[in-house]
């Protein structure tokens, strides 16, 4: 899988940083299954970490986790939207530009 550039990344970081984005209070109640999204991505990751055994992971982990969550959340706003990349990239609060450049990366639609 092709890697987003470290630089694309940061500049994102920062720009979700100098907004100073809350997570709403809904992404922290509890989903279908009782767990909030976050504890979700909690205990993912820690179930990542003790299959390692305590290992240091031969890749990066902010690029593997942003992959992961990024691709299933670009897929499921351009179906809400019924393909409408404005309408998407309005819903996800991105520039249209970077929403067609995400999905040309991720070989969506």
């Amino acid at each position: 899988m092709e890697r987003i550039a470290d630089n694309e990344m940061d500049f994102d970081a920062v720009k979700l940083q100098q907004a100073r984005i809350a997570v709403p209070a809904n992404a922290r109640e509890p989903i279908k299954n009782g767990e909030s999204l976050r504890d979700a991505v909690i205990r993912n990751l820690d179930e990542y970490f003790e299959m390692l055994n305590g290992a240091q992971p031969h890749h990066e982990l902010y690029p593997m986790v942003i992959q992961a969550v990024e691709k299933p959340l670009l897929e499921i706003a351009m179906k809400r939207c019924g393909n409408n990349k404005c309408a998407a990239a309005h819903l996800l609060g991105i520039n249209r530009n970077t929403l067609h450049r995400k999905l040309q990366f991720y070989k969506i639609g």
